[in-house]
């Protein structure tokens, strides 16, 4: 995963500020997980092995406490969670404002995909 960019100015983000010390950690582990598109896998499970690796043998990063944590950053409009083909997604909402894009193309379907498909209802698969 490449570099991530963090601003000063996230120091005076009333978003970030209203976050618990646990609710912005998870923000900012999040942020070097995703891809250049700012998306990555909402599983709660995923996330909670991918961003908290050491933590979750020890009991210390529990899985319904990353899940509350991820429903906390979906309420202040951090992050945006959508299903796709039956598998939750995440997409960091103000990605394009702050991280550049070098790749091309995203590892995951963006939130653009869920409509489409919603709305697809003759075909038997979406992609």
């Amino acid at each position: 995963m490449p570099n991530r960019i963090i601003k000063e100015s996230i120091c005076t983000s009333a978003t970030i500020d209203q976050l618990t010390s646990e609710e912005e950690v998870c923000f900012y582990r999040l942020m070097v997980k995703c891809d250049d598109f700012g998306r990555f896998d909402g599983r709660v499970e995923v996330i909670a092995g991918a961003c908290y690796p050491l933590k979750v043998g020890r009991g210390t990063a529990k899985v319904s406490d990353v899940e509350k944590w991820l429903r906390k950053l979906n309420a202040v409009n951090l992050i945006m969670l959508y299903t796709f083909e039956d598998v939750r997604y995440l997409q960091m909402v103000t990605w394009p404002k702050h991280q550049p894009a070098r790749a091309m193309k995203s590892k995951y379907p963006s939130p653009a995909d869920e409509n489409i498909c919603k709305q697809m209802h003759a075909a038997p698969t979406c992609r």
